[in-house]
């Protein structure tokens, strides 16, 4: 759902995933991804404004979870700890 909100004179609009978005929201985390994310260039060349598109590692068997790598620095947030349980056999343990 799009909020608007007036700051001054500048107009924020926020996007909450839990109702609004493509089908990306849908995508998991996991520390051993089927999926990855990489920036592309569809309508425009400006660094600023880039696509983000996901593609698979290898061939993904129908009903399968897609996942890719959040890759959250862990200790970034300092004072929160964000457990992992993505179940892989190479779990970080944390996200953040």
């Amino acid at each position: 759902m799009k909020t608007r909100q007036l700051y001054g004179e500048d107009m924020v609009y926020i996007l909450d995933a839990k109702s609004v978005g493509n089908l990306g929201r849908y995508f998991n985390h996991s520390c051993s991804p089927n999926i990855f994310v990489q920036n592309v260039f569809y309508d425009t060349h400006d660094l600023r404004f880039p696509w983000v598109a996901f593609f698979a590692f290898k061939l993904i068997k129908a009903g399968t979870e897609l996942t890719w790598n959040y890759n959250y620095e862990v200790g970034s947030v300092p004072g929160k700890k964000l457990p992992c349980y993505c179940g892989s056999t190479e779990c970080n343990g944390r996200l953040l």
